[in-house]
């Protein structure tokens, strides 16, 4: 009786020969973005793979309302893991007295009159849920994606209430 076995370069030149088609296969493109791609793999930082900045408030602002309940954040382009996969993330507020606020997932958005950092901005949105903003606080945002292994929220800067 003979047992059936595959040698291990017979394996290695199989998967030698599939990968360019799976990773052609993932770059196929167009069409506008459901924001429900992949999460983006990272040990380290939670990297939206672009240039993005808080939008409103905007960074270094004082007196923000402490009912602000949406927090907006503009982004150079839609060629990134941002766009592809923005449901994914949320934004993380943390004030100098200890208050963590963490939004809902980001959605995208639509702001004319918005800040116009980049040649192509585009604008997302995150809700507070309800959560309060503490007068006379400064928070730091950061961009983080949930469910992610990434250890380093993405800094998007500060306002103060």
């Amino acid at each position: 009786m003979r047992i059936h076995s595959v040698s291990p370069s017979r394996i290695v030149r199989a998967l030698l020969f599939c990968v360019p088609f799976v990773v052609a296969a993932g770059c196929g493109g167009g069409g506008a973005s459901s924001g429900t791609g992949a999460v983006p793999i990272s040990n380290g930082l939670c990297d939206p793979g672009t240039a993005v900045q808080l939008a409103r408030p905007s960074s270094g602002q004082f007196g923000v309302s402490t009912g602000t309940g949406v927090i907006e954040i503009v982004a150079n382009g839609n060629s990134n893991n941002l766009y592809s996969s923005y449901t994914m993330y949320d934004v993380i507020l943390q004030s100098n007295f200890g208050q963590q606020i963490v939004t809902s997932p980001l959605n995208l958005t639509s702001d004319p009159g918005g800040p116009k950092p980049y040649a192509s901005d585009y604008y997302y949105s995150a809700n507070l849920n309800g959560q309060t903003l503490q007068s006379g606080a400064t928070y730091s945002a950061y961009l983080n994606i949930f469910n992610s292994p990434c250890q380093q929220p993405f800094p998007l800067g500060s306002f103060s209430t």
